[in-house]
């Protein structure tokens, strides 16, 4: 039988739109993940325009990532490297609102998420070792 384990996080973080848009990190460093086969990470971070850096480093390999770009208007660009591709940068377009699922992304170099011309909301789904 598999472990299963579910952190969920609510925060409010203002009601005043004068304030400009929170950007949201979940760190799971502080966290130890399930021992077993697979673990399973759910992230929801905000793509900036200088680029958002997200760390692979609670992964010795991961088998799957699929990342959301819910922004309806703005594209994100991902940058990533993948096995046997060695010291060479995927850098990949995610259409507003779509969709991007890789297979075979190195652990040991981590993902960065660049928003076109404003911050971009996007959520993560990780699955590896």
């Amino acid at each position: 039988m598999a472990d299963y384990a579910r952190i969920e996080m609510l925060g409010k973080v203002a009601e005043n739109t004068a304030f400009s848009p929170s950007k949201m990190v979940f760190d799971p460093d502080n966290f130890t993940l399930l021992s077993g086969a697979d673990e399973f990470m759910h992230l929801e971070t905000q793509a900036d325009t200088g680029g958002t850096t997200i760390t692979f480093s609670q992964f010795a390999t991961i088998n799957f990532l699929g990342i959301k770009n819910t922004d309806g208007t703005n594209y994100v660009t991902a940058t990533f490297r993948s096995a046997g591709n060695s010291s060479t940068n995927n850098i990949l377009r995610i259409a507003a609102g779509g969709f991007l699922c890789v297979t075979d992304v190195t652990a040991a170099n981590n993902l960065t998420l660049t928003a076109n011309s404003s911050a971009c909301d996007c959520q993560l789904i990780m699955v590896g070792t």
